[in-house]
This record gives structure tokens, C-alpha cells and sequence, in this order.
């Protein structure tokens, strides 16, 4: 991954019934309206591309047995861990909940993609946003979409259990987004580039200035996983399958209240990270999450 962070994007829009004012970096996407501006003095650290962590749990026979019939093979943990009490759990077993909140709306400055809030539905003990090409007031195109979590707090540990299926062009990205739309900061804890399905990157976005440090992480997400990030005061703590795979410590590390987002985007062709939907695209690319977990320092 050469350029963990080609650009930023500011949003207009609305999450429900809330106005909201984001701005996105990498691969963050949400409703309304965008203006992309290119990012060339923002600093990007990494380090070398690591392994995803084993989780034996997760292999499927192992799965199958401990969660028979779950959409994912693993059931969601249900109540308090030792250390954390849990603030939201939601395995989508019926229609999407009041927790959360909806993208509508168009990318100004990424005429690639269309945010259509009918591509999130939950039912079944599965959560999909779909990834469909269709006529959209910006053409025919892929529309995607994202919600955002109605709930925000300092600090935390945040989990999703998810899957995205393969299809170039279309990016997937859970994050942590300041409730009062004042960015940076912004934690983007799993988010690809739409190219090919072998790994993702972390992006903790501070200032100002605006700068950035970044994670990456090889890994197949169009299998089950779970990713997360423990979030305390000067540190990120990136999960993978449950266990830590990489860390962020620092003084810059945020302290405002946070709100959980999960969405995807159909990126337009010529940005420099991102790959753009073509000929290889299937008809239909989604997301798909078994369940959402969130806690609180106890």
C-alpha cells in the first residue's frame, strides 16, 4: 500500500434527522454533500505490512460448533467483559434499529459513488449494505451506503464482525467519527482500497496541522473477521480476531466523544490509492456484518 491517505473530504449532511458536518479522509464516506481536497502535507507512518493474527475460534469447523446456525459462525458477545461494560450490542436480527443512523446523498468531488439509505437493511441476524449499479440523480451508477451509531463516548472498545465480498472498486471502512463534526480527529480502524480483498489499512487522523499515522494489516476480508480498536486516553490498541496486532501512543491520540460508523463507498477512477469499478466488477458487492459490539471502561 503506497499511499495510505490520497486526499480528505468534507460532509454536509444528513445522519437521520441530525445535521452533520464530517470531514473524511481515506475512504470515509456519509451523506450529503463533499468537497475532496487533495492532501499532500498530511505525514503518513507505517510499518511493514504484518500478518493477520489466528484465532482458532474462527476456523469453521471450530465456528460451526460454537455457533451453530449464526450467519458468521460466532456468536456475539452478549454483556459485560472483565474490565468493560458493554453500552450496545446488535446482531441485526430485525429491521436496522433506532441506534443508528443512515447516509442519503451524493460525494460532491467523488462522482464515483452514491449514497442510497434503502442499501443498509438488517434482518436475519445479518447486516448488508449493498453495492448495486443503478440510476442515481449523478447517472448510472454504483450506489453504496453507511450508518452511523446514534450513541457517542470517550474511550471505549469497539467491534465488528464482518465479511466483504470481492469486487474491485468498492471500499469498505468502520470508524470512529467526533459526534460534534469537528475533524480531525478520526479513527479509521479497517479500511480498504476497493483493489483486491488481501488486507486493510488503520488511519488515526490529528491536528492541527492535519497529519496521519497508519497501520496495515494483511488479511482476507472476504472472510469472516472481527476487527476493533481499543481506544484510551494516549493510546489505540487495533484488534484483529480478538487480539492486539498493532498500537498507536500518544498525546494526540483523541479525547472527544466518538461516534461508531460502518459504510462503503464506489470510488471514482484516477485517485492515485483507490480502485475504481470496472469491467470485473460483479452486478451486486456487499458488506456484510454479523454484529456490532461496543463498550465502556467499567
Amino acid at each position: 500500500m503506497s499511499d495510505p491517505q490520497p486526499g480528505k473530504r468534507v460532509r454536509k449532511g444528513r445522519v437521520k434527522d441530525h445535521l452533520v458536518t464530517v470531514v473524511c479522509a481515506v475512504l470515509l464516506i456519509a451523506a450529503g454533500v463533499y468537497v475532496v481536497v487533495r492532501n499532500d502535507g498530511t505525514e503518513a507512518q507505517g510499518t511493514p505490512p504484518q500478518a493477520a493474527p489466528t484465532e482458532p475460534a474462527d476456523s469453521p469447523a471450530a465456528s460451526a460448533s460454537a455457533a451453530p446456525g449464526h450467519i458468521s459462525g460466532k456468536p456475539m458477545p452478549v454483556g459485560d467483559l472483565p474490565g468493560w461494560k458493554q453500552t450496545l450490542a446488535d446482531d441485526f436480527t430485525g429491521p436496522l434499529s433506532d441506534d443508528w443512523g443512515t447516509y442519503n446523498g451524493q460525494p460532491t468531488g467523488d462522482p464515483g459513488g452514491w449514497f442510497d439509505p434503502t442499501h443498509v437493511a438488517a434482518a436475519n441476524g445479518e447486516l448488508v449494505i449493498k453495492g448495486t449499479r443503478k440510476q442515481t440523480p449523478n447517472g448510472r451508477i454504483y450506489a453504496t451506503g453507511g450508518m452511523m451509531a446514534q450513541r457517542s463516548q470517550v474511550y471505549g472498545r469497539f467491534e465488528v464482525r464482518f465479511k466483504m465480498d470481492k469486487g474491485r472498486g468498492i471500499q469498505f471502512n468502520l470508524l470512529l467519527w467526533p459526534s460534534d463534526d469537528s475533524w480531525p480527529p478520526e479513527i479509521n480502524f479497517a479500511e480498504d482500497n476497493g483493489k483486491e480483498r488481501n488486507g486493510f489499512a488503520t488511519t488515526l487522523h490529528y491536528g492541527p496541522p492535519h497529519k496521519t499515522v497508519s497501520r496495515y494489516l494483511k488479511v482476507d476480508t472476504s472472510k469472516w473477521h472481527t476487527a476493533g480498536v481499543e481506544w484510551a486516553p494516549g493510546k489505540l490498541s487495533y484488534l484483529m480476531d480478538g487480539k492486539v496486532w498493532a498500537t498507536v501512543e500518544a498525546s494526540y491520540v483523541p479525547k472527544v466523544p466518538m461516534s461508531l460508523a460502518v459504510q462503503t463507498q464506489a470510488w471514482h477512477c484516477g485517485t492515485q490509492w483507490a480502485g475504481c469499478p470496472n469491467s470485473s466488477t460483479p452486478k451486486e458487492v456487499n458488506l456484510h456484518v454479523d454484529w456490532v459490539v461496543i463498550y465502556e471502561k467499567a
